[in-house]
């Protein structure tokens, strides 16, 4: 553009950047077959994964508005308790969606109200994280502008998905969960991280061993059951939080229990103590009686505390014979 003024030509220059990266994203081999399998049923409950984010996505509520669908189901698919909207940046979410056909490729239709500076682009990259591109959702909507879309007008976005064919429902594959491969990502990392065979992950995907065409991708997780994803680090500050409580109250109740078998055994014995000492004045009385019944022709009965008292507790003081005691 020699005839242009300078900015003129910067300005240009930068559109053609961003033209070509957008139609690059277009072009990216995506070699995850998305078709309908014909021994598929027509539609069934599956999962996106999805990376919460800042600003506007770390919070259940926000990300189960532009999913069409509840916090709570998402809580429970993510292994969160249910109360807990608050989430920290790059935590692991599985939403639930419905996936169908839609001609011959498999989609869960979302539908997304358009917000000031949205593109097709961007939401596909952003909002959603490229589960979708914007090429899939021009071809849905295909009297809408790309890049002048009416603020509040509702757009139907199609995430990737599939239903398990009939062959891996044998298998016992339950769900095909759609995940976008990050960049150090690798076959073993990812699936450790579902509880996914190797194996079925490289069938499902036709990138062989070395994932790194799949980068910012949707790809295919067939599991037998559904995850149970790692606590965010926000669950472990939380549990450090209430560490402490826990001790204490552990502590507590163990020093509780201590207290209490030692004052039972206290109780106890001074029970023993009791009744031997009664059991032994019962002895005493009974050997005063039979010593002085020799002397007296009716012996006088005293209460044995009495006898005690007045002979000092049988001291040798007041011995005068063998059982014979002054008082």
């Amino acid at each position: 553009f020699p005839f242009l003024p300078l900015h003129f030509q910067i300005l240009c220059l930068v559109i053609m950047l961003f033209s070509t990266n957008i139609v690059a994203q277009s072009q990216q081999d995506n070699r995850t077959n998305f078709s309908c399998p014909s021994d598929s049923p027509p539609s069934c409950e599956t999962y996106v994964t999805y990376i919460a984010q800042s600003p506007n996505f770390l919070s259940l509520t926000n990300i189960s508005n532009i999913f069409d669908t509840s916090p709570l189901s998402i809580a429970r698919a993510s292994n969160l308790e249910p109360m807990d909207d608050k989430l920290v940046k790059d935590q692991v979410l599985l939403v639930p969606v419905t996936c169908g056909c839609t001609g011959n490729r498999s989609f869960a239709n979302i539908s997304y109200e358009i917000n000031q500076g949205d593109s097709f682009y961007f939401v596909a990259t952003t909002s959603y994280e490229n589960l979708t591109n914007w090429r899939a959702v021009m071809d849905l909507n295909p009297v809408l502008s790309p890049n002048k879309l009416p603020i509040g007008i509702q757009v139907v976005f199609p995430l990737f998905c599939k239903c398990p064919s009939k062959n891996q429902l044998d298998k016992e594959i339950k769900y095909l969960i759609t995940y976008v491969w990050k960049p150090g990502d690798n076959v073993s990392l990812v699936s450790d991280k579902f509880g996914a065979s190797p194996e079925d992950i490289m069938s499902e995907n036709n990138y062989g061993q070395n994932f790194t065409a799949a980068n910012n991708l949707p790809v295919l997780i067939p599991v037998t059951r559904l995850p149970v994803l790692a606590r965010s680090p926000s669950d472990g500050r939380k549990g450090g939080i209430r560490l402490p409580v826990i001790i204490g109250i552990s502590l507590g109740c163990t020093l509780l229990v201590l207290v209490l078998a030692v004052l039972l055994v206290y109780v106890y014995c001074l029970k023993m103590k009791t009744l031997n000492r009664s059991a032994s004045s019962a002895e005493t009385a009974d050997k005063l009686l039979s010593g002085v019944s020799g002397y007296v022709s009716k012996p006088t009965m005293y209460e044995t505390d009495a006898i005690m008292e007045a002979t000092m507790n049988l001291s040798e003081q007041c011995k005068i014979g063998e059982s014979v005691y002054k008082a």
